[in-house]
């Protein structure tokens, strides 16, 4: 059975239980905000990041992780493994994937690089499974089968209290055009071939997690083994009811809750509650 060692970047938004059970490398991005640069999970938390950034007039920007780190990380994991499974952020959101790319060319050996096209828990689920996979005496070639298949069935409803911060950073794909009309509303943004764009205009947050949910429905009451992040930014008694709410109706789904951390936090603000779900291989 061969040894497989398993990366990827702070925008899974794994906890530090998680991280540590699993020894998952983690390769962290940036955020450049008033003036001082921050590496996600090391130099700023979520709590004091939204904070400063409800009250500045400066706008935070991201940045990739450097190639360096990423040879750096897949240097020291191949010296005693056989193979390396990196799966990261959207490559239609960041250069992450680009800068893992550059960094296997150079170093060379059994390094899998995956775009998942999408951020937080569309990451982090399939990773977790992929260990279990691996875990179980699942090869590299197992591994990527298992991570195409479930990341071809994900599906993500962002409900956010304002576009200003999509916007100004942007990152708001195809309702760009539209902004200037969604500003007075509270808008169910979905992740479409790795972008972030308008699903629905809603008119009140109530009618928006409505339509949420009954979007849900229409995959969990078909009684798939559905996986089921609740993502949240500053929203964790919120995020806690909803999680209870679907575990309640549904027998079907696992359900895990993840918060945003200041990377995709800059982009949607606080106020952010979403489902992010997929079909368990």
């Amino acid at each position: 059975m061969s040894k497989i060692a398993f990366v990827t970047d702070s925008t899974a938004y794994l906890s530090p239980e998680q991280i540590r059970e699993h020894n998952i490398s983690v390769v962290p991005l940036s955020v450049v905000f008033e003036g001082n640069v921050y590496r996600e999970g090391f130099d700023l938390s979520s709590e004091d990041f939204y904070r400063r950034l409800v009250n500045s007039k400066d706008f935070p920007t991201t940045s990739q992780p450097p190639v360096g780190e990423f040879a750096e990380t897949f240097e020291r994991l191949l010296a005693d493994h056989d193979a390396v499974m990196c799966l990261l952020l959207s490559s239609n959101l960041s250069g992450t994937v680009a800068s893992a790319e550059a960094a296997a060319n150079m170093v060379g050996g059994p390094i899998h690089v995956v775009d998942s096209r999408i951020s937080s828990y569309g990451i982090a689920g399939p990773l977790l499974d992929g260990v279990q996979l691996a875990d179980e005496g699942g090869t590299p070639d197992d591994i990527l089968a298992l991570w195409e298949k479930e990341l071809a069935s994900e599906r993500a409803f962002f409900v956010v209290d304002t576009l200003e911060m999509l916007h100004r950073g942007g990152r708001i794909g195809g309702a760009a055009a539209a902004f200037g009309a969604l500003l007075q509303i509270k808008p169910i943004l979905t992740i479409n071939d790795g972008r972030i764009d308008l699903f629905e205009k809603v008119r009140t947050h109530r009618r928006a997690m409505e339509r949420m949910l009954a979007e849900f429905d229409t995959d969990a009451s078909t009684g798939k083994h559905l996986k089921v992040g609740v993502v949240h930014a500053q929203r964790y008694n919120d995020a806690v009811s909803l999680r209870d709410q679907l575990e309640a109706k549904y027998p079907n789904i696992e359900t895990d809750i993840s918060e945003l951390g200041p990377v995709v936090g800059a982009h949607t603000g606080p106020g952010l509650l979403a489902l992010v779900y997929y079909e368990k291989a």
